[in-house]
C-alpha cells in the first residue's frame, strides 16, 4: 500500500536529519522481497570479498556515468548541427548569453539550443 504523502515528507525530514546513508522504506521493501525471491543470488553475492562487491558497485557507476557522457555529447553534436542549419536562432541565443560568464557559455548555450530544438520540432509536428 502506497504511504500518504504526509507520511513520506515526515520520512524526507528524518532521514535528512540522519547521519549515513538514507533510508527509503519502499527501497528497502524491494530488497527484501529480491533476497527472498532469490535464495541462491543471495547466497553467491554472500561468498564475495566486500572488496569484489565494492568493485561491483564502482563498475555500475561507471558504467552509468559513460553512457551519460555519451548522450551528452551525443545531445551537444545534435544541438551544435541544429546551430548551425538554423544560424538566426544561433545568432538570438549567443544575444541572450551575452552577459553570461565565459565559463558557463558553452552550458547555456546548449541548454537553450536544446529548448530552441525541441520547440521547433514541435511546430513542425
Amino acid at each position: 500500500m502506497a504511504t500518504s504523502l504526509k507520511n513520506r515528507v515526515n520520512q524526507n525530514k528524518e532521514a535528512v536529519k540522519s547521519p549515513g546513508p538514507k533510508k527509503n522504506p519502499e527501497i528497502d521493501a524491494m530488497i527484501d522481497r529480491y533476497i527472498k525471491e532469490h535464495p541462491q543470488r543471495i547466497a553467491y553475492l554472500k561468498t564475495e570479498t566486500k572488496d569484489q562487491l565494492l568493485r561491483r558497485a564502482i563498475l555500475k557507476d561507471a558504467l552509468k556515468y559513460d553512457a551519460t557522457m555519451k548522450q551528452r555529447v551525443k545531445v551537444n553534436e545534435a544541438v551544435g548541427s541544429f546551430l548551425k542549419e538554423n544560424p538566426e536562432i544561433a545568432q538570438d541565443i549567443e544575444k541572450r548569453i551575452s552577459r553570461v560568464p565565459d565559463d558557463q557559455k558553452q552550458d547555456a548555450r546548449m541548454r537553450l539550443g536544446r529548448q530552441e530544438a525541441t520547440r521547433t520540432a514541435l511546430k513542425i509536428s
